[in-house]
C-alpha cells in the first residue's frame, strides 16, 4: 500500500500538457482537507470566463463545500449507487446547471450542453492548476439536486467532486481496487482523425 496519492498519466507519445496528461478522476479524498475562499473563488471564476456560442453564458455553478447543510444533503440525497461511499470525502461540489431559457425563450440544448461542457472543462483544468482534483459524476438524482440548489429554469448536468487526492491507505478493498484500474483510452483511430498534406 502506497503512502503517496497514486498517479496515472496519460500513455502516449504526444507533447502533452501536464495538466492534460496527468488529470484524471480519484475517487480517494483527503477528507481533513478544506477548500479555501481564494480556491472556491477561482473555480467560480474559471468557469464564469469560459467560452461559450454568442456568448450567452447558459450556465450556473454552485460550489457546495464539506461541512455545511447543503453539501450533506446532496451526499444523502442526491448522489447514486457508489458514489454515496467516496463522494461525501471530498472538500466541495461543484454542482453545473445549464439554462433552459435565453431571454425568456428556448434554448437549444445541444448548444447549451456544448456550452456547460466547455465550462466544466475549464473548472476541472483550474482544478488540476491548483494541485487538486475533481471527478465528474453522473450518477446523481438530478431532481434532488435541483431542489437541493433551488435550480429554476434549469438542468442539472452533473455534480463535481473537488478535493485533495488521498491515499490507498486505510481505504476499503473495493475503492481500492476501483482506484487501481489502469486508466484506459481507445485507440487513436477511433477517435481522431488527421487530414494529410501533400508533401
Amino acid at each position: 500500500m502506497t503512502s503517496s496519492p497514486l498517479e496515472k498519466p496519460a500513455h502516449t507519445n504526444a507533447d502533452l500538457h501536464p495538466l492534460v496528461a496527468g488529470r484524471w478522476s480519484p475517487r480517494i479524498f483527503d477528507s481533513s482537507y478544506e477548500l479555501t475562499d481564494s480556491q472556491a473563488r477561482s473555480l467560480g471564476e474559471a468557469f464564469r470566463w469560459s467560452p461559450s456560442s454568442s456568448n450567452q453564458q447558459p450556465w450556473h455553478v454552485v460550489i457546495l463545500r464539506s461541512g455545511t447543510s447543503l453539501f450533506d444533503e446532496i451526499s444523502e440525497s442526491g448522489l447514486g449507487g457508489f458514489n454515496q461511499a467516496w463522494a461525501p470525502k471530498s472538500s466541495a461540489y461543484a454542482v453545473l446547471l445549464a439554462d433552459r431559457l435565453f431571454e425568456g425563450k428556448p434554448r437549444n440544448q445541444a448548444a447549451t450542453f456544448f456550452d456547460v461542457g466547455l465550462a466544466a472543462s475549464q473548472l476541472v483544468t483550474q482544478t488540476e492548476a491548483m494541485g487538486l482534483r475533481a471527478h465528474y459524476m453522473g450518477g446523481i438524482n438530478p431532481e434532488a439536486v435541483a431542489k437541493t440548489v433551488g435550480a429554476k429554469d434549469q438542468d442539472v448536468i452533473c455534480v463535481i467532486a473537488i478535493g485533495k487526492q488521498g491515499t490507498l491507505e486505510n481505504q476499503s478493498s473495493e475503492l481500492v481496487e476501483r482506484e487501481q484500474l489502469e486508466r484506459t483510452r481507445k485507440e487513436p483511430g477511433e477517435v481522431y482523425s488527421i487530414d494529410s498534406k501533400a508533401n
